[in-house]
């Protein structure tokens, strides 16, 4: 493909945006290459990180959940337990799992380095509670053995304080008379056991808020250890204002023993080491729970650090996206405003040099057939091509005119010599028609001598020797009309000759109509395909598709102007044919006329010879009546014909004078047209 061509220029816009179009596809891959690989981050880092940091959180949740149902009375321990170890467990693989999604990024894990020595510290203490638990487990077990103890001691005080209550309103009731100090002495009782009764549910308070965990330890200790040791005091107190009722302190003697091995279980458990571990089984928790908010903090902030740091880098790719398009629509902007001012100028540019070479070529074709005239374009691309060939073209149709001219003067001459020929062969056969008509009316005039002959025998020879001198003077006419008629044929031929020319460089100029057809056609292909190029570009196409069809009107045009020279050369060529075949029936006509001349000649001989033998032997001639009445007939009939004859050769003329001006006009008009170029 040439560098300057009309095609290439066209192609140049379409050319600038399929690279610009290319140029934003791979942008567009690139970003969302760009924004595949953020978000891949987002999801296989970001949000895996997330996902299990939320995951552990849960996993955590459900372990103190676990642990808070093993601090209660329901449900398998031991399932507890394992649910417990198996989710802080998973707390523990999660945020490893964690890290290891943003190992890429130590700075977002930094913050979280201390997670280990947190979440041993929680596993610790969480083990702790649970032990404390256990303890607390024993140490109710063991809290159940001293309050049935306790209970006993309960049921004892209330069965004498009932006993007390019986005796007295027994005696209030029986109207007996009871001493004061009796009387004074069963209500201390009374008063001594309802005391003591209180005395031991006040211990036994101090001890329920010891066991849990209610206040201050040393206090309630001090409480616990006061209450009871007044309890036991005034229990003793009681014993010792009955001492003169002995039913009652029998009954009651394993009350101290029972008291002291409640008390003395009592402060065993106090003081035991899964006691204090029950006791402290609340500050552990709180202590765990401590360190279980820590762990749940770290991985709040954990999770909270990620969904921060994904949202930074979305909103950094969103800004980086836009700024990357913001500038791909401006390269895009200017390289469309280039585009369609390339795709704007290109096309005018293209049209204003197609018009001016249809303007140049009109005013060759309006100059009056000026073939000396010349575009000259100095275009390098197919419009100058085309100028080119239609230069090629008019020095081609240039040299061919002025050989017409020349051919067409030729024509002329021959024409103007055909013209003589046809007057003298008028002139020939107008003499020779009234020969005929002599020869015909002497015949006749003969035949009836013949029958007058016997009379007239005397004057046959003086008749005969006229006879042959009129014999001979036709012959003579007949010896020039052949003459004429062998000139004549002579002119024909050359004619003919001249015809034969004519037709071949007719022949000549078919051979350049053709070569102008194919350039037309070759136009018009080009315009085709630059039509079909400029509907395949579209709206950027419009211009050049302007183009390409004031190029095609030109090529029709052109083609159109090569069709009516053509058909004005076919007419041409027409009319040399019928001249031609006119002259060739011409020549045949003036041929068979020579022969028949030869024959009226050969005729007249014998005529001559007979007449000559007539007067020889004019005595004999009455006796030759007959014959000579055959003869006579006999050469009658020959002038018939040779009359006959004369009349073919004289209409024979008139035709080629009729073919004659219709050659001089086909010549003229010719000639007409031909003048018309200037070569």
């Amino acid at each position: 493909m040439r560098i300057h061509s009309i095609r290439l220029k066209m192609m140049l816009p379409i050319i600038l945006l399929a690279l610009l179009l290319l140029g934003l596809f791979i942008f567009m891959q690139a970003l969302l290459k760009y924004e595949s690989d953020a978000m891949k981050t987002q999801t296989q880092s970001y949000f895996e990180a997330i996902a299990v940091v939320l995951n552990a959180d849960r996993d955590i949740y459900q372990a103190r959940l676990a642990q808070a149902e093993m601090l209660t009375d329901y449900g398998d321990k031991a399932e507890q337990q394992k649910t417990f170890e198996e989710n802080a467990q998973q707390v523990y693989d999660r945020f490893h799992k964690y890290r290891k999604f943003l190992e890429d990024e130590p700075e977002l894990l930094a913050p979280f380095s201390d997670f280990d020595t947190l979440y041993q510290t929680w596993v610790n203490r969480s083990k702790d509670v649970t032990s404390g638990y256990q303890s607390k487990i024993h140490v109710d077990q063991q809290f159940d053995t001293i309050n049935a103890k306790f209970r006993t001691l309960r049921n004892m005080l209330d069965e004498m304080e009932a006993q007390l209550r019986k005796t007295v309103n027994n005696w209030q009731a029986s109207d007996t008379p009871v001493q004061p100090v009796v009387m004074d002495r069963y209500l201390n009782a009374i008063a001594k056991v309802l005391n003591a009764d209180r005395d031991m549910y006040q211990a036994r308070l101090a001890q329920q808020d010891i066991l849990s965990n209610i206040g201050d330890y040393q206090q309630n200790k001090h409480l616990f250890d006061e209450n009871a040791l007044q309890a036991i005091t005034r229990v003793r107190s009681f014993q010792s204002l009955m001492q003169n009722a002995p039913g009652y302190i029998n009954d009651y003697d394993e009350f101290n023993d029972l008291f002291t091995e409640w008390l003395n279980q009592s402060l065993i458990l106090l003081k035991s080491d899964e006691f204090g571990q029950s006791v402290e089984r609340y500050d552990t928790l709180i202590s765990a729970d401590k360190a279980f908010n820590n762990i749940r903090d770290l991985l709040d902030k954990a999770g909270e650090t990620v969904r921060q740091h994904g949202r930074k880098m979305e909103q950094e790719v969103v800004n980086t996206t836009e700024r990357i398009q913001n500038i791909a629509i401006v390269i895009i902007i200017v390289g469309f405003i280039f585009a369609f001012g390339l795709g704007y100028i290109v096309p005018k540019k293209i049209t204003n040099n197609v018009k001016s070479l249809s303007k140049r070529i009109k005013e060759i074709s309006e100059g009056d057939g000026d073939l000396t005239a010349r575009i000259n374009s100095e275009a390098k691309d197919e419009l100058g091509d085309l100028s080119a060939q239609f230069d090629g073209f008019l020095d081609n149709l240039q040299g061919t005119m002025r050989v017409v001219k020349q051919k067409s003067a030729a024509l002329g001459e021959s024409t103007q010599q055909l013209d003589k020929v046809a007057h003298s062969v008028s002139g020939i056969t107008k003499v020779l028609a009234n020969s005929c008509d002599s020869i015909v009316t002497a015949a006749n005039e003969m035949s009836m001598s013949t029958d007058q002959m016997a009379n007239v025998a005397s004057n046959t020879s003086e008749e005969s020797n006229k006879s042959s001198e009129n014999i001979e003077q036709g012959r003579q006419a007949i010896n020039s009309s052949h003459t004429t008629i062998e000139s004549l044929v002579g002119n024909i031929e050359i004619t003919m000759t001249k015809a034969e020319e004519l037709e071949k460089n007719t022949q000549s100029i078919y051979s350049v109509l053709e070569v102008i057809r194919g350039i037309s056609e070759q136009t018009n292909l080009l315009a085709l395909n630059a039509a079909i190029e400029a509907a395949r570009a579209g709206e950027f196409g419009r211009g050049f598709a302007v183009v390409a069809d004031e190029v095609r009107t030109l090529a029709t045009q052109t083609g159109e102007s090569t069709n009516k020279i053509e058909e004005m050369i076919n007419q041409f060529t027409q009319s040399v044919n019928d001249a031609f075949d006119a002259i060739k029936m011409s020549k045949g006509n003036a041929t068979d006329a020579a022969s028949n001349f030869d024959n009226v000649i050969a005729v007249f001989d014998a005529l001559n010879t007979s007449l000559n033998a007539v007067r020889d032997l004019s005595e004999q001639t009455a006796l030759s009546t007959n014959e000579q009445s055959e003869v006579s007939n006999e050469i009658s009939r020959n002038l018939v014909n040779m009359k006959d004859q004369t009349d073919g050769v004289n209409d024979a003329a008139g035709n080629i004078r009729t073919q004659f001006t219709a050659l001089n006009q086909l010549y003229h008009e010719l000639d007409d047209q031909v003048s018309k170029f200037k070569v």
